[in-house]
């Protein structure tokens, strides 16, 4: 069925903006864009970090997509809230209500919500990818990961999509009592959501195995694995919205409950935003330790004088503070050129995160200690142009 098709099978309905809003109905509507809001945000900081490093990469595009379809689900949502009376008091639901109207409008809501997830967890793994894909065997598991979490999506996406034949069964209940109506059982957003939150632990688990097997400080492992663990909230809002899945399908509700009176289904709209939210953290601390040093403790070096740096990485004879050796010196004939200092090493010095989380992987820097020193300025010590003509030092230790 087309999306023309599709709109004008839609049930009329009143003028959302005409029916009272109680307080209950106030907090679900207030959550159903504040949190798609908050996302917003949190993914424009991401996308100025990215871009201000020039770090853009595929996995900011897959963010960018989940954040188009939380986005695209925002509104339909607030019509299902609105037209279904949720958060209303059962006594003050009229008496010519009818459900047709919000469950087009869920119906709606379903196709935007199940892509989010799948394509926030694609963004989280190829981040991983680059993290950690130097290891075969992360490498596969990654890659299995990713091959599962897309036919997930594509099987379910369709499965929502044609869940019910003819597609008006999904709003029209009236129309199941047609033998020639075809439904699936609910069982499937049960099995569903299962397989969801299996993917989701799966996901998690991956930053245990990356990091604790890379040499740096531990307590940079930590910090880097609980910026990841920041997900496990999400799949704990997942279990939730399952069992309360399971509890409107599949248990008997007891004498005199409300069904108005209730909120449970923004489970939906949180779940999704926050999966945007934990996935674009990695890439904020980095931005958040540029402006705000102090709080976020940025990256600090110091830099120590050439005796102090010469003690530390050279060998052999000591050298004075000019960098060159005490007993006998051999100067070389000034260049022109800076002193210029870098170092090599496999982790972050300082256990900073953002030298560790980034776009092509570890960091891994060539620092080389480059000094330069005119002759007249070392007594006694012999310039490069005295071998000039084939002569040999007659005493002395070669360097």
């Amino acid at each position: 069925m087309s999306l023309d098709l599709l709109e004008r099978s839609r049930p009329p309905h009143p003028d959302v903006l005409t029916i009272p809003t109680p307080p209950l109905q106030r907090t679900a509507v207030f959550i159903v864009f504040f949190f798609p809001a908050l996302s917003i945000f949190t993914y424009s900081l991401r996308a100025y970090s990215r871009l201000s490093t020039r770090q853009w990469g595929l996995d900011d595009w897959l963010c960018g997509m989940a954040l188009l379809c939380a986005v695209l689900m925002t509104p339909p949502f607030y019509m299902y809230i609105k037209l279904g009376y949720f958060g209303c008091r059962a006594v003050d639901v009229p008496e010519d209500y009818d459900m047709k109207p919000g469950l087009w409008w869920n119906f709606l809501v379903q196709m935007f919500y199940n892509p989010v997830l799948a394509l926030v967890k694609a963004s989280i793994l190829v981040f991983l990818f680059r993290l950690g894909g130097q290891k075969r065997s992360i490498r596969l598991s990654i890659h299995g990961l990713n091959i599962f979490n897309a036919c997930h999506a594509v099987a379910i996406f369709f499965a929502a999509l044609l869940q019910c034949l003819p597609m008006e069964a999904n709003w029209d209940f009236s129309l199941r009592a047609d033998p020639n109506t075809k439904c699936i059982d609910n069982s499937f957003h049960v099995i569903a959501s299962c397989l969801t939150i299996l993917s989701d632990i799966l996901v998690l688990a991956l930053p245990f195995w990356i990091f604790l097997g890379l040499k740096m400080p531990m307590a940079a492992k930590m910090a880097v694995i609980g910026v990841f663990l920041m997900g496990a909230v999400v799949t704990v809002i997942a279990v939730i919205r399952v069992i309360s899945i399971y509890k409107l399908f599949f248990t008997i509700p007891q004498p005199g409950t409300d069904h108005f009176h209730d909120i449970g289904l923004v489970y939906s709209t949180v779940e999704v935003s926050l999966a945007i939210f934990s996935a674009c953290v990695p890439a904020l601390r980095p931005l958040f330790r540029r402006w705000m040093p102090g709080l976020f403790g940025g990256t600090t070096k110091k830099t120590p004088g050439a005796a102090g740096y010469y003690g530390r990485y050279g060998m052999g004879t000591p050298r004075d503070g000019t960098g060159v050796r005490e007993d006998d010196n051999f100067a070389l004939k000034d260049m022109r050129s800076r002193a210029h200092r870098t170092e090599i090493r496999g982790a972050s010095p300082t256990g900073s995160e953002e030298e560790i989380m980034t776009y092509n992987g570890i960091v891994r820097t060539t620092n080389v200690n480059v000094q330069y020193e005119s002759s007249p300025s070392i007594a006694g010590s012999r310039s490069s142009s005295d071998f000039k003509g084939g002569d040999k030092p007659t005493s002395g230790k070669a360097f």
